[in-house]
């Protein structure tokens, strides 16, 4: 049973308790100080229910959103070290990240494939090692290319329209 229940539970019976103590007693609350006493009692649950219940809530859609987080499908990973281009995929819903987050290719040749399916412009580029090459920069539905020949090593993939790379859109490419 959660919090939120229990105190509920405290708040009824306080109800009651004062319900039936005030059918019982015509004098009830008796003087002023037993009525402020009784004031300063209903104030302090009424609180704890109402802090417990936002509380439960927010504990609630955390839990949610972390359950469907669970369900949503991995990211399709990218093709085999060394064959064909690597793609890569923009968050659909606008946010400024790529689906992937790593990369790995063998040595030489390489192609980074952008498909762009965000309804913002978004491009690819790749730095690191010497190289520092962009692709064009498309709209949603379009997909943005670049090549560069890379040796070993660790480089950067990334998106370079203004203010899109500092907002998340990096990954690693690992060249082996």
């Amino acid at each position: 049973m959660s919090i939120f229940f229990f105190v509920a539970v405290i708040v009824a019976l306080w109800a009651v308790a004062l319900t039936v103590l005030g059918l019982r007693n015509p004098g009830f609350p008796g003087k002023e100080g037993g009525a402020r006493i009784i004031a300063a009692v209903s104030f302090v649950v009424a609180g704890a229910g109402i802090a417990t219940a936002v509380i439960s809530g927010h504990e609630e859609e955390v839990a949610k959103e972390a359950e469907a987080k669970a369900e949503e499908p991995a990211p399709a990973p990218s093709p085999s070290p060394g064959r064909g281009p690597l793609r890569v995929e923009v968050d659909s819903t606008g946010q400024l990240r790529f689906e992937q987050k790593e990369l790995v290719t063998r040595a030489g040749p390489t192609t980074i494939a952008l498909i762009n399916s965000a309804p913002l412009e978004h491009n690819i580029g790749i730095v690191g090692q010497g190289v520092d090459v962009v692709g064009p920069t498309v709209g949603q539905g379009e997909r943005s290319t670049v090549s560069a020949s890379l040796r070993p090593g660790r480089y950067t993939f990334y998106c370079s329209v203004l203010g899109h790379r500092v907002g998340g859109m990096e990954g690693t490419l690992l060249v082996r």
